[in-house]
């Protein structure tokens, strides 16, 4: 897909020499930003591991960089931390970066555990939690006068009703807090919108459960503020533009450029600040065409997709953590390469899916060797073989899926013959035998 391949991993000659027989351990090989990662230490010479869910692609531990993976249940399960703390107990690790936010706020719950084996540097578990939820975060945004969308936060349909009269249309629906894979919606009319949450709430009879939160749309463009934190000091600075996306209605970057802006830059610390931040953070932002101002979206309290991008244009926040580990005080910086344009080919491509009329600016960017991409030529191994990695990922979940659905089927079919009549909500929230609650009642 791309012709642009990278040479080198970024400038660091103002890096500090790194001890030797330093031992990483990296979260989510499935992650786009863990194969960056894993690159950039170990192409260093720092000994890099990955931790690995058996049920997702491959992706880091296919690198030349990689020394070895570990397969451990999903973050979302609870063995997870107890197989994550067996691997600890078993190989020394100097430093544990998390990646998914699944996988930090698994680790920053338990950080006293975990550092008690090994190193972490992230926030504390409350904060990150705070951060991840957009309706704090939009009222933080308000207390230290950060620009942000017109946004409404409906408890109920009858909130909907009431709160969506003020809006302008269109507006975007979200979930509230970081969710792996949520959908975003879209609303063009007020009716469109109140048909989404009567739907919605029909869904959820009435029950638990948070429902979406709704912003007036943006027009314009994605700019991101990244920023690494050490005890509440902002130590690192770094701040892109999204070009392309996938999906094109509002995703991931699949092609970013970096840039510069004093106001992004204030509007983002200003929110970290407020939050005594510690490790890396995202600060996603709109660029308004309407006012010419940032408009806050949420904050990630995590890695972030576009990491790569940071990479090479000579913000080596992972390098900077592995220092932070060895009890260093970084210096306070904010130089990078400001002129860098970065893309992904296989994000590409799923742009071009859902959008063929970008196969003109997806070639140009291909074809110019000015444009850098996530394609090594000392390690294409990884590249190369994510595509087939992802496919058989996707085989393996769907038919988990079918078989999960087909034991509910079975079960429900067994409980109605025995006792006539089908499984009562008691029943299904008690956990008893064959008791269960396909209607979500």
């Amino acid at each position: 897909m791309s012709l642009n391949f990278s040479l080198s991993l970024g400038s660091f000659a103002n890096l500090n020499p790194w001890r030797k027989n330093v031992q990483v351990l990296v979260t989510d090989d499935s992650y786009i930003p863990s194969l960056g990662i894993v690159r950039s230490l170990g192409s260093k010479g720092i000994d890099v591991s990955v931790l690995a869910e058996s049920s997702l692609a491959t992706l880091a531990s296919r690198s030349r960089y990689c020394s070895g993976r570990y397969v451990v249940p999903s973050p979302s399960e609870g063995s997870y931390f107890t197989s994550l703390m067996d691997v600890l107990g078993r190989v020394h690790f100097d430093l544990i970066i998390p990646v998914g936010y699944a996988s930090t706020s698994a680790l920053a719950q338990r950080k006293a555990e975990v550092n008690s084996l090994s190193r972490l540097e992230v926030a504390d578990y409350q904060k990150i939690q705070a951060a991840a939820d957009k309706r704090y975060v939009q009222e933080l945004a308000t207390r230290v006068g950060v620009p942000a969308p017109n946004t409404i936060c409906p408890t109920s349909f009858d909130d909907a009703v009431r709160l969506s009269a003020d809006l302008q249309y269109p507006v975007v629906m979200k979930a509230p807090c970081e969710v792996s894979n949520s959908p975003v919606h879209y609303a063009r009319t007020r009716f469109e919108l109140l048909e989404f949450f009567r739907t919605l709430w029909s869904r959820k009879n009435g029950g638990s459960g948070k429902l979406p939160l709704v912003q007036e749309f943006i027009p314009g463009y994605g700019c991101g503020f990244f920023a690494l934190y050490q005890n509440g000091v902002c130590k690192r600075t770094f701040m892109h533009r999204r070009v392309r996306e996938t999906p094109p209605s509002g995703g991931v970057s699949c092609c970013a450029e970096s840039f510069y802006d004093p106001k992004l830059q204030e509007y983002g610390t200003r929110l970290l600040d407020r939050l005594e931040w510690h490790g890396v953070a995202m600060v996603e932002f709109r660029y308004d065409l309407r006012d010419n101002d940032y408009k806050l979206m949420e904050i990630n309290p995590k890695f972030w997709g576009s990491l790569d991008l940071a990479l090479a244009a000579g913000v080596d926040f992972p390098y900077y953590l592995c220092q932070m580990a060895q009890g260093e005080t970084l210096k306070y910086s904010e130089e990078y390469d400001r002129n860098v344009r970065f893309h992904w080919p296989l994000l590409e491509m799923k742009h071009l899916w859902k959008r063929p009329a970008s196969i003109g600016a997806v070639l140009a960017d291909s074809l110019n060797p000015q444009v850098k991409s996530n394609l090594r030529l000392f390690d294409l191994k990884p590249n190369v073989l994510e595509p087939f990695s992802r496919v058989r990922a996707q085989v393996r979940r769907t038919l988990a899926a079918k078989r999960r659905r087909y034991k509910v089927s079975r079960n429900f079919e067994t409980h109605v013959s025995r006792n006539g009549r089908e499984p009562n909500r008691l029943e299904a929230v008690e956990g008893r035998p064959n008791a269960f609650n396909i209607h979500g009642r």
